[in-house]
């Protein structure tokens, strides 16, 4: 593969990125192409040791999709970075997606438990009256609610803490193994 269709299949594969970064990618294995044939190698042994341009182009659009996750904060953006990061290799669907669904299952439980304490104090009111007998009943239903709904705030609210903190966690987690799919 000569540098003209290597760049070319490159710059193809990187069209969703910004065209500056994109331009700035070509110049560099340009400059690689360059560097190579300047030290007696031919074209075509520059782009093997330099991969496909597939392989290249998955590696960069990984890092730049972890990039926009960390800058905009969204379900879609992480997304995006976990399908990146996966389409690197069949190990990373074991390393990558396995943990990521682990954790969606636990923060859903979680919140699930949080709802139920923050909803539990309706159920006061559906309460039968011949199940209350007594004022001191009612006190301690009326107690059981608030103390319910404190607990179950407090908990939705930590939660909400410990999930965008787990967020940036798993975004290291991938920046990491990018770093190691890159060899660094």
């Amino acid at each position: 593969m000569t540098r003209r269709e290597f760049t070319d299949e490159l710059g193809r594969l990187l069209d969703e990125l910004p065209d500056k970064e994109r331009l700035d990618i070509i110049a560099d294995h340009t400059e690689l192409f360059l560097r190579g044939t300047q030290q007696g190698k031919s074209e075509e042994e520059i782009a093997a040791s330099l991969g496909s341009p597939q392989e290249v182009a998955r590696k960069i659009l990984a890092g730049y999709r972890i990039q926009q996750a960390q800058s905009d904060t969204s379900v879609r953006n992480i997304w995006r970075a976990i399908l990146a990061t996966i389409s690197l290799g069949i190990v990373n669907l074991v390393f990558v997606l396995g943990p990521f669904v682990s954790l969606l299952g636990v923060l859903a439980s979680l919140y699930a438990v949080a709802l139920v304490l923050l909803a539990a104090p309706i159920g006061i009111f559906f309460v039968p009256a011949p199940f209350v007998e007594s004022s001191d009943q009612k006190l301690f239903f009326l107690f059981a609610s608030m103390v319910s709904f404190g607990i179950g705030g407090m908990f939705a609210i930590a939660l909400v803490k410990f999930t965008i903190w787990l967020y940036r966690q798993f975004l290291r987690y991938l920046q990491f193994n990018l770093q190691l799919i890159r060899g660094r």
